[in-house]
């Protein structure tokens, strides 16, 4: 997030005694006011549990299986048309 971004919004949070000191004191090892600290910690956070419904990487081998598996056709699985005309279990 560039630090020319307007900032207009809060977020409260209730923390313990040993928390917010925690965080305080990591925040002065890495020379951040305590708001820098959190919410670069917090954005970090954030993307790194949104980042699996986002994107994923591949290695050129594995990306040319995945490709050359999206252009063949799908195999025909009689048991699985089965299945899937069957009526659910949990009703």
């Amino acid at each position: 997030m560039p630090s020319s971004t307007v900032k207009d919004h809060r977020l409260a949070l209730r923390l313990s005694r040993a928390q917010r000191l925690l965080i305080e004191q990591a925040a002065r090892e890495r020379g951040e006011t305590l708001t820098e600290f959190s919410v670069s910690a917090a954005v970090s956070r954030a993307e790194e549990a949104l980042a699996g419904r986002t994107a994923w990487a591949l290695d050129d081998q594995a990306w040319a299986g995945f490709t050359a598996a999206l252009d063949h056709p799908a195999r025909v699985l009689p048991g699985l048309a089965e299945l899937a005309a069957a009526p659910p279990v949990f009703e």
